[in-house]
């Protein structure tokens, strides 16, 4: 025989090494270390003067393998039960439009094959790397050797938000549940929609895109629907961030012209818009006598005649808004005289 026999010891470790061995003689380093094995035991059993059948029969309850480095290692990896990289219940946030990246790392996988199910109706994505939806938005991601299986999601709407299950087909199935959140990235302009301000003035702008988790490509300003991005020649002076998330527009000496709309329109964003109103001093003051006349004024109806219909309505706190309202007018009347 090409190997000795020793007693055998009640272990799990030992009983699981021979199946291998017998299941695997293939195995880099198996026949090599049986061939020396048999020799040292040839030689032994000569010089202590026992023949081979001899040796056989005093010792045939039992088999020993030595394992090479290559075998332990499969061995070791075989035995080690899988388990989630990914914590159950993460959350991935993903803008629309963007393309969405929802994790599941498996530890030891083994033969398990992982499978994606949208929880919300139930349906199976994909199995493998193989996509069973009809929606082609949908993939899996997987590279060679990594530990890695994540679903893909292009052209995120926001129906796609919603629970998520990474599956492996192990007895019985293993999953985790994952949530992908869908924001919508906006522009905000800092400060009022509406802007008053007086000639030779300076205007500045600020634009912020909130809730976005991807860089835009560009932000465009707009004034009455023409690009002003490089349209120094009329004192616009345009600034933006590296990254797209921030940019300014600076007027420092502003006219009548550059009355009107701007709008700040990042490539990946919802737009904002405010409206700058540039007058005289005498023409400032009419526009910011006729704003603050409406917390007095019903429609086109002066405060004296809502007054006189509704008297009984009118509280004390009123009166000191009117004090207020008084009061403005005097300050505007006072810096207009200046223009």
């Amino acid at each position: 025989m090409p190997f000795r026999m020793i007693s055998i010891k009640e272990n799990s470790d030992m009983i699981l090494r021979t199946m291998f061995y017998l299941l695997t003689p293939h195995t880099p380093g198996y026949k090599n270390s049986l061939q020396a094995k048999s020799s040292q035991e040839s030689s032994s059993d000569n010089q202590n003067g026992v023949s081979s059948s001899d040796s056989n029969v005093a010792s045939d309850d039992s088999v020993v393998f030595d394992l090479d480095s290559e075998s332990e290692d499969l061995l070791k990896y075989y035995k080690t039960p899988m388990q989630f990289g990914t914590e159950n219940s993460t959350v991935s946030i993903s803008q629309v439009g963007s393309t969405a990246h929802i994790p599941c790392r498996i530890h030891h996988i083994g033969e398990g094959v992982v499978s994606w199910i949208r929880r919300k109706d139930y349906h199976l994505l994909t199995v493998g790397l193989t996509t069973y939806s009809s929606d082609e938005r949908f993939s899996a991601t997987h590279l060679q050797n990594s530990e890695d299986w994540t679903l893909q999601i292009k052209f995120v709407q926001d129906r796609d938000a919603g629970w998520y299950e990474c599956q492996v087909s192990t007895h019985p199935p293993t999953s985790i549940f994952l949530e992908l959140q869908v924001v919508e990235a906006r522009a905000e302009i800092v400060g009022p929609q509406v802007k008053y301000l007086t000639p030779d003035s300076t205007l500045k702008l600020i634009c912020r895109v909130v809730q976005s988790t991807e860089a835009s490509a560009f932000i465009f300003w707009y004034h009455n629907n023409r690009m002003i991005n490089y349209d120094g020649d009329r004192g616009f002076n345009v600034s933006t961030e590296a990254d797209y998330h921030y940019s300014e527009l600076i007027i420092n000496h502003a006219s009548k012209e550059h009355s009107g709309n701007y709008t700040c329109v990042p490539s990946n964003s919802q737009p904002a818009s405010v409206v700058v109103h540039i007058f005289k001093g005498n023409s400032l003051v009419n526009v910011l006598l006729n704003q603050y006349s409406k917390l007095f004024f019903l429609g086109d109806h002066p405060a004296a005649m809502y007054h006189e219909h509704r008297s009984a309505a009118i509280g004390p706190h009123q009166h000191v808004w009117l004090a207020v309202f008084l009061l403005c007018v005097d300050t505007i009347v006072y810096f207009a005289s200046f223009f």
